[in-house]
C-alpha cells in the first residue's frame, strides 16, 4: 500500500467506527475491511487492520473490543437527553438553539435517538451566546466589561434602560463567575462605582464589549465570595433578588423540608423540630425570603 494511503487507513478505520457502531452495534475485522473499500475505496489486510485498531486503542481513542470492535461515544444517551433539555429550556434564540441541539446530537454516535424535548417558550436575545462567549473571556483574562442592560414592555421586545436625558445607559463592571439558576444564565460582577457585589441576567445584556482596563480584584469587593464559595452567593439570593443576605428564622410544615432545601441550600440549620413543624434559620436577601413565603403561603411562617 502506497505511503499516503497507509497515513489515511487508520484515519478511515476510526470513521468507520464512529459512523458505524456503538456497544449494541459491533462489527468485526472483516466487516472493517469491506467498510473501507466500499466508503474509502482502501484494500487492507487483516494484520494493518489490527495493527491499526491497536495504535487507536494505544493512542487514547474510545476504541474497544468486546464480542466486536466499537466506538464509545463521548456522552451516553442520558448525558444528552439532560443536556439537551437544558438547552430547551434556554433563552438561546430559536435558529442557535437547533444548531446546539443538532451538534450535541452527534456526540451520541450514528444510534442515538433523543428523547422529548418541551421547553418554555421564553423571550430570547440574538445576542445571548456574543454576549456569554464575551463574558467568559472577560473574566478569563481579568478584564472589565461595559454593556447596555434592558427589561421588556407590553411590545415583547428588550428595551434597553435609559438615563434621565433618555440616552441609553452604560454600565461598567468587573465579572466575576457565571452561575445558572431557575434555568437562567447570570452574571455575578461589581458595578464599577460601587463596592459590592451584583448580579445580571445574560439574557438581558445588550452590545457587551470586552474593555482594555483591568477589573478590580474580588478581594476589594465588600462582600465578596472566593470561588470556592459561588454556591453560597446563589443559596443566599435563591430567587435572585439584589441585596444583601440576613438570617431569618422561619416555621414550615416538614412536609416542605424538601422545598426550604430546594430553595436555600444545605446550609440552612432546623431545630425545634416536633411531629408536623420545624424551625429554620436561613441566610437569603430579604426579598427572596417574602417571595418564598408568599409561595408556600400557609405551610410557612416568618418566626
Amino acid at each position: 500500500m502506497p505511503a499516503q494511503k497507509k497515513k489515511m487507513l487508520i484515519l478511515a478505520i476510526l470513521g468507520i467506527l464512529r459512523d458505524h457502531t456503538d456497544a449494541e452495534h459491533r462489527i468485526r475485522q472483516a466487516a472493517i475491511m469491506q467498510l473501507l473499500e466500499e466508503e474509502y475505496q482502501l484494500t487492507a489486510t487483516r494484520k494493518s487492520v489490527r495493527k491499526n485498531l491497536a495504535d487507536l486503542q494505544e493512542a487514547g481513542y474510545p476504541v474497544v473490543f468486546r464480542k466486536g470492535w466499537y466506538y464509545v461515544p463521548l456522552l451516553e444517551s442520558a448525558e444528552l437527553d439532560f443536556l439537551q433539555q437544558c438547552v430547551m429550556g434556554s433563552n438561546i434564540p430559536a435558529g442557535q438553539r437547533e444548531d446546539l441541539l443538532r451538534r450535541l446530537g452527534t456526540m451520541g454516535g450514528p444510534f442515538y435517538q433523543a428523547g422529548a424535548t418541551i421547553g418554555r417558550v421564553r423571550p430570547t436575545n440574538p445576542q445571548f451566546l456574543y454576549t456569554l462567549e464575551t463574558l467568559q473571556a472577560a473574566i478569563a483574562s481579568g478584564n472589565q466589561v461595559s454593556f447596555k442592560y434592558g427589561n421588556y414592555d407590553v411590545d415583547k421586545e428588550l428595551h434597553a434602560r435609559t438615563e434621565e436625558d433618555g440616552k441609553a445607559k452604560l454600565y461598567k463592571i468587573n465579572p466575576y463567575r457565571l452561575v445558572t439558576v431557575n434555568g437562567r444564565c447570570y452574571l455575578i460582577c461589581n458595578v464599577d462605582k460601587y463596592d459590592t457585589l451584583c448580579h445580571f441576567r445574560v439574557d438581558r445584556i445588550i452590545d457587551a464589549k470586552k474593555l482594555r482596563a483591568p477589573a478590580k480584584p474580588l478581594e476589594k469587593i465588600a462582600d465578596a465570595v472566593d470561588s470556592l464559595e459561588t454556591e453560597r452567593y446563589v443559596s443566599e439570593h435563591p430567587f435572585m433578588y439584589t441585596g444583601k443576605p440576613v438570617k431569618t428564622r422561619l416555621e414550615v410544615d416538614r412536609e416542605y423540608i424538601n422545598d426550604v432545601l430546594d430553595w436555600f441550600g444545605m446550609n440552612v440549620t432546623f431545630d425545634k423540630v416536633t411531629e408536623t413543624t420545624a424551625q429554620v434559620v436561613v441566610v437569603a436577601d430579604a426579598k427572596s425570603v417574602e417571595f418564598w413565603l408568599r409561595r408556600y403561603g400557609e405551610h410557612a411562617r416568618l418566626v
